[in-house]
């Protein structure tokens, strides 16, 4: 325990204990005991809000210490910030330790759905599922904005969350408003509805740890473990997303069936990413925007007129091109050199989970490795005729 709460404990006894004395002391003893009191109390405060700034110090160090004793646990737990707590979670269960009753309470259920029994559901009661450490992939996605390191497209993509949504349906066409006059009976409007087949794959990510970084604390074990899921997720997901192939159990990536900028690729990357705004039309250009590679971007803003001068300002411009024409233009360091994107990945690219993002082991004993693999099992395409996919030219 704590050096400053047994001192703390033992001002508690301690004032308890002249509490009962006061009750038959003499006047003189009174006062004593009054000074007494008041000069423990001081103290207590002191020792308190020196406990408080040395957990608010470990908070912002990244490495919260967690006290043993329960009424500790709780207080220090309680005040994580929402990735300390889900270190904690994945460090202790990816390691099959069970939560206290402590961290059940001040973790909460927001984090994880996981229970190591499963227990099947019956008339009168709900079933447990059992399936190792499950997160939201909306709260990772939120970690990753909160830092600032979270994809421009992944940031863009809103992650459905509905089981065994697979096909999107939409409104093709409908009737336009008919004029009638005044006192008859109208036309009633029809609609065409449509069907986007979603396409279902593993977005899926390995970690191999050695046993040194088993032996780390829980909560640095977990830090590990969340660390290498958010910049795979980052790098090799919003990959899949991108690229996907839709095939093979495989999901659908937004360029898959994308209307090209230039047929053949192009060499020119400004008429290029002009040709594609005018190729992405009518309802698709709204919100839409140009997502490209870091070359397509630095060819942008490097480009130099036939007398050699820069065509845009180059020094002191620490926002390069932040638009073509209308359209917003962001880098996307996922996308391949000489690529680009251009439409409303929010609107226009549905991406569905069918299993929330859930880690499990593989241990290689001959190796010494265990393996963490990050999971999520989604379905995904894009709306025809929505995105326009640049290619350079080999």
């Amino acid at each position: 325990m704590n050096p400053k709460q047994t001192r703390i404990n033992e001002i508690v006894t301690r004032m308890n204990e002249l509490e009962i004395e006061l009750r038959t002391a003499d006047a003189n003893r009174i006062v004593q005991i009054q000074e007494e009191v008041r000069n423990f109390k001081a103290e207590k405060d002191r020792l308190r809000s020196e406990l408080e700034a040395e957990a608010r110090a470990a908070f912002n160090g990244g490495t919260p210490v967690v006290p043993q004793n329960p009424e500790e646990r709780d207080e220090v737990i309680a005040n994580m910030s929402k990735r300390q707590k889900i270190c904690l979670l994945v460090g202790k269960y990816s390691r099959g330790k069970k939560l206290t009753d402590v961290e059940k309470r001040t973790l909460g259920t927001a984090l994880t759905t996981t229970a190591t029994t499963y227990v099947a559901a019956t008339e009168s009661v709900d079933g447990v599922n059992n399936a190792g450490v499950l997160i939201s992939t909306k709260l990772i996605l939120e970690l990753l904005k909160e830092e600032g390191k979270l994809s421009p497209i992944l940031a863009d993509i809103n992650f459905l969350a509905i089981s065994g949504l697979v096909d999107f349906p939409f409104r093709k066409s409908r009737t336009k408003a008919n004029a009638k006059a005044e006192g008859a009976e109208g036309t009633d409007n029809q609609m065409e509805w449509g069907k986007l087949s979603l396409v279902k794959g593993y977005l899926q990510t390995i970690i191999p740890v050695t046993d040194e970084v088993r032996a780390l604390t829980d909560f640095d074990f977990g830090e590990y473990v969340i660390n290498a899921i958010l910049q795979d997720i980052n790098e090799d997901w919003v990959e899949d997303l991108i690229y996907g192939a839709g095939s093979g159990d495989h999901i659908k990536g937004l360029t898959i069936g994308a209307t090209a900028a230039v047929a053949g690729g192009y060499t020119a990357v400004t008429d290029a990413l002009i040709k594609g705004i005018k190729a992405c039309k009518g309802k698709y250009r709204r919100g839409a925007k140009i997502y490209a590679a870091q070359d397509v971007a630095d060819e942008v803003l490097f480009a130099v007129d036939d007398n050699g001068n820069f065509k845009y300002p180059v020094f002191n411009n620490t926002t390069g091109i932040s638009s073509i024409g209308p359209i917003r233009l962001e880098v996307d360091e996922n996308l391949h050199e000489g690529d680009f994107v251009i439409g409303n990945v929010n609107k226009w690219f549905k991406v569905n989970g069918l299993i929330p993002l859930r880690v499990e082991t593989n241990r290689i004993t001959r190796k010494g490795v265990t393996e963490y693999i990050a999971s999520e099992y989604c379905a995904s395409a894009p709306f025809v005729g929505a995105f326009i996919h640049g290619t350079k030219k080999a």
